[in-house]
């Protein structure tokens, strides 16, 4: 016999060709799935956090900055109730803006025109317009602020009126007017005049006559032709009348003019 006759190899296992592979290589496939699933579940929560920031930075911006405008339009008067039960009235050619998802944190409203408040007590409550501010705690005013002129009266609790140089304080009876830039408050003999426009009435106290005529525009949502002289102070009071042809007779027979209404 010869002699590599004599060596015989014995296997050390009995097993086939495919269970040995694998159970070599099981491992190796093994672990690149659970690196794999790790890696994805990572950036699901990487995502899912990017997206928390986002809306928690989204969310409050869009409730500060969003916006709602109530408008009334020459020759109308509309109400607005606020979140918090305070209500507005606006006068003809008037507007309200206010921050409707931001209301519980912050009680400001910016108008134009004319308004009068009547304010739920709460938190401070501020009407700013033409860089200046009302400030309340609960109470009933008007505003007047438009280009020409700004007048706030107080009719009932406290107003803090002011603006970047000066402020009052207002009581009931009292207000607040700009002569140039100089606020000066007084007290009034009749406050409640100043709202008679939210039942419809005019009260004009040595008032220049272009301001009532201006007002007349606004009421009814037209146009006066203006005479060549018009440095009048008009003092009168009426209830609105439904044909502005006769509420313009009342005011120009003070002073012998008959006004017209452009077409």
């Amino acid at each position: 016999m010869h002699k590599e006759e004599q060596i015989k190899i014995v296997p050390q296992w009995n097993k086939n060709k495919e269970e040995i592979w694998d159970e070599l290589f099981a491992a190796a496939d093994e672990t690149p799935i659970a690196k794999k699933a790790s890696f994805s579940l990572r950036k699901v929560f990487m995502y899912a956090a990017a997206a928390v920031l986002l809306l928690l930075l989204i969310v409050p911006g869009y409730m500060f900055l969003h916006t709602q405008t109530f408008m009334a339009a020459k020759g109308e008067h509309r109400s607005v109730t606020l979140p918090d039960g305070s209500n507005v009235r606006l006068n003809a050619d008037s507007r309200l803006i206010y921050k409707p998802h931001w209301w519980r944190f912050s009680r400001d409203v910016e108008m134009e025109g004319e308004a009068y408040f009547e304010v739920t007590k709460g938190s401070r409550f501020t009407v700013g317009a033409y860089g200046k501010n009302v400030e309340v705690l609960g109470t009933s005013f008007n505003v007047f602020a438009r280009s020409e002129r700004y007048v706030v009266t107080c009719l009932t609790g406290k107003v803090n009126v002011s603006d970047a140089q000066q402020s009052v304080i207002l009581t009931p009876g009292m207000q607040a007017l700009y002569s140039g830039d100089r606020m000066v408050a007084e007290e009034v003999g009749e406050p409640q005049l100043a709202t008679a426009w939210t039942t419809y009435h005019f009260y004009f106290l040595k008032t220049p006559l272009e301001d009532v005529l201006c007002e007349i525009e606004r009421q009814y949502a037209i146009v006066i032709e203006r005479p060549e002289k018009n440095d009048y102070l008009y003092s009168g009071n009426f209830a609105r009348l439904d044909d502005p042809k006769e509420t313009l007779n009342i005011i120009g027979k003070a002073f012998g003019i008959a006004f017209k209404i452009k077409e």
